[in-house]
């Protein structure tokens, strides 16, 4: 059976300063402690083996990957489907802000020039299938916060976007099998289905 290791990147002088960073063109790159975080995950990981690396445009998720991958020699994609959320006019803003926000005008609000949670949740259905779809038995993909946390909690049959899991920590490992991922997809596309519905 396939199986997908989703690693978040490690930690960021924005994540110590609560800042928000959704555009890749921003050089936001991982702190010592994030350096540490990902030498973690990488011991975390040193039994397995992997055919496939796959990070999103952002410089921390590389980083992170070659920490992890430690020389290992795997080709390695970008897959932008899986960038984290765009904030546009929110950019380097407080993270507090932005919850302020969904607070005032709901979740699936866009913040000026960016994307909303739903917005992000379409793009990552593309990703993640672009994933399933991808010729590798067993890939390692770096990729944010949201991004796992809506699969881990779709793969549940939860709600992607509301449901329990709400943080997913620094360098934290997360492991799914082909059919949960498959599983959660369905359950991603459901979801954008019944907000479109009603829209």
């Amino acid at each position: 059976m396939r199986h997908f290791t989703l690693i978040r990147h490690g930690k960021t002088i924005y994540n110590v300063e609560g800042l928000l960073n959704g555009d890749p063109s921003v050089p936001v790159h991982l702190t010592d402690e994030g350096q540490q975080q990902a030498m973690g995950a990488r011991e975390v990981v040193a039994g397995e083996s992997f055919d496939l690396g796959v990070r999103t445009r952002f410089p921390r998720t590389l980083e992170t990957l070659l920490i992890v991958l430690d020389g290992r020699d795997l080709p390695i994609e970008v897959f932008p489907e899986l960038d984290d959320q765009h904030v546009g006019q929110m950019e380097g803003r407080p993270v507090g802000e932005y919850r302020r926000f969904r607070t005032e005008h709901g979740m699936e609000a866009a913040p000026p020039g960016g994307e909303s949670r739903l917005d992000a949740l379409a793009r990552y259905v593309q990703g993640y299938q672009r994933l399933v779809d991808v010729d590798a038995e067993r890939p390692i993909v770096v990729t944010h916060d949201v991004t796992i946390r809506f699969m881990a909690n779709a793969a549940r049959g939860e709600d992607p976007v509301r449901g329990p899991i709400r943080h997913v920590p620094n360098a934290s490992v997360t492991r799914f099998s082909e059919p949960e991922l498959r599983a959660g997809l369905e359950v991603m596309r459901d979801h954008l289905r019944a907000g479109a519905v009603s829209r």
